[in-house]
């Protein structure tokens, strides 16, 4: 059995045995593209660094200069 990256992405407007190929009903943290190499290969996201030292954001150290609402359509 030969397994394959979903490389088309995410599709959920069929069931799953009759998905369009290269894609998948279901992942998370995964691209397609190696970023060094321009491939489509498949592979794991890297993990979030933290962000500052540690100090609460909005102190004297790490001012808010901005702020801005994100909407989202599902």
């Amino acid at each position: 059995m030969k397994l394959r990256f979903a490389i088309k992405g995410i599709h959920k407007g069929m069931a799953t045995t009759a998905q369009p190929e290269g894609t998948t009903f279901d992942c998370s943290n995964v691209r397609v593209f190696d970023p060094l190499n321009d491939r489509a290969r498949g592979g794991q996201r890297p993990a979030l660094d933290k962000w500052g030292d540690g100090d609460q954001i909005g102190g004297v150290e790490q001012p808010v200069v901005d702020m801005i609402v994100l909407g989202s359509i599902k």
